[in-house]
């Protein structure tokens, strides 16, 4: 077994005891139970630091959220436009759909993540997320009455969640500026968050050029002619008709000037294969050739023989965690400023038309737009999942 596989099971355990022991301070939101249903554990972590925190910078703190406000509206319409522009691009054969669940899975119409990577990124944007929330609330008196985790369950826990619960009853009856900024806090901590971890990625990035040298690329998934070949998942592609391959923009600068039927030598580590060219499936003019790679990076032998053999994995994983850290945080972040019933970005689109209509005409309109934006999530999954 795999150590993310180990990890996995590890997780799951310590979950169940967990949530065993706790089992009085579980709450179960059932929607079709046992098949759809929501695990909440409150408590009152992190609370004493949020309350620490919003009355050294109440100031500071208010300025920010009046900030995040304008970028979550933004950010908004950013998305928005990007969702709806990509969708027309599926329906018509030139793009992937731009929305999939995202979990530690290998499956069709799942963007996957390796689990250690998943659950650590996922715990890290959900604290950032959440603790935004509720600084912003502290900042502005409204008390929080609890912090915890939870669980999205299909028949097991399946997404893991963090939540604090501000006095609902008290955030409605302050004003919109206000409400606005606790709710945009969240979604923008996110994007802040990924493009700092952007920073810290780029500044580490001569650590790994120091570490690593590529050596070819490395297959992800192997389709149509190369499959037919006998290429496999895994194996290191080192050239193709004589030209080293250094990555995948360096392949594709080879395939394009040539047509669907030509044969390519495609030399690998321990052999060399053939490979008929197939046609485009989006335009039977361009060649194809099913592949998609990664860069196949191998420690350099004097950094080895200088830092040790252990040094190179370390900064290798730690470098992916990164990736993943700032693709989660800006993808969530901005998945949630899409004006969705109980997103941030519908409760902030809500308030808004609260604002502009009458409450009947409003809450029209904001339902309306949620069902358009949620139809349009649920066929790019479906579309995932049937493409």
């Amino acid at each position: 077994m795999s150590i993310d596989g180990i990890a996995a099971l590890l997780f799951v355990l310590i979950l169940a005891l967990f949530l065993w022991q706790k089992r009085k301070q579980v709450q179960l939101q059932k929607a079709l139970f046992p098949i759809l249903y929501v695990i909440m554990y409150r408590s009152s972590f992190g609370l004493k630091t949020m309350d620490r925190i919003a009355k050294k910078f109440p100031r500071t703190l208010k300025a920010l959220g009046d900030i995040s406000v304008i970028l979550g509206f933004i950010g908004m319409l950013l998305i928005c436009a990007q969702l709806i522009y990509n969708t027309i691009e599926v329906i018509i054969g030139k793009a992937a759909p731009g929305i999939q669940p995202v979990l530690p899975i290998e499956a069709k119409g799942v963007f996957f993540v390796p689990f250690l990577y998943w659950i650590i990124s996922i715990f890290l944007l959900a604290l950032v997320h959440e603790f935004s929330h509720g600084v912003l609330a502290r900042a502005h008196n409204m008390p929080v009455k609890s912090s915890g985790f939870a669980f999205l369950c299909l028949l097991l826990p399946v997404i893991p969640a963090a939540f604090v619960e501000p006095d609902e009853k008290t955030v409605q009856k302050r004003p919109n500026r206000q409400q606005l900024g606790l709710f945009a806090a969240g979604p923008i901590s996110n994007i802040l968050f990924a493009l700092a971890i952007f920073g810290l990625f780029f500044a580490a990035n001569p650590l790994l050029t120091a570490a690593f040298e590529q050596q070819g690329v490395q297959t992800v998934t192997v389709e149509g002619p190369s499959k037919e070949a006998g290429l496999q998942q895994g194996d290191i592609i080192t050239g193709i008709n004589g030209v080293k391959i250094t990555s995948a923009q360096n392949i594709t600068k080879i395939i394009e000037p040539l047509k669907p039927g030509e044969t390519i030598t495609t030399e690998l580590e321990s052999k060399t294969l053939n490979i008929t060219l197939g046609e485009h499936p989006e335009n039977n003019t361009k060649p194809y050739l099913g592949i998609q790679v990664k860069n196949n990076l191998v420690p350099k032998q004097e950094f080895t023989q200088k830092y040790g053999t252990w040094t190179p994995p370390i900064i290798k994983w730690s470098s992916g965690l990164l990736f993943w850290l700032f693709m989660l945080n800006i993808g969530i972040g901005l998945f949630n400023l899409l004006p969705i019933g109980p997103l941030d970005g519908g409760r902030m689109f809500q308030l808004v038309c609260l604002k502009l209509f009458n409450k009947t005409t409003a809450l029209k309109i904001w339902g309306y737009v949620s069902v358009f934006f949620a139809i349009i999530i649920i066929l790019n999954i479906i579309l995932g999942i049937i493409l």
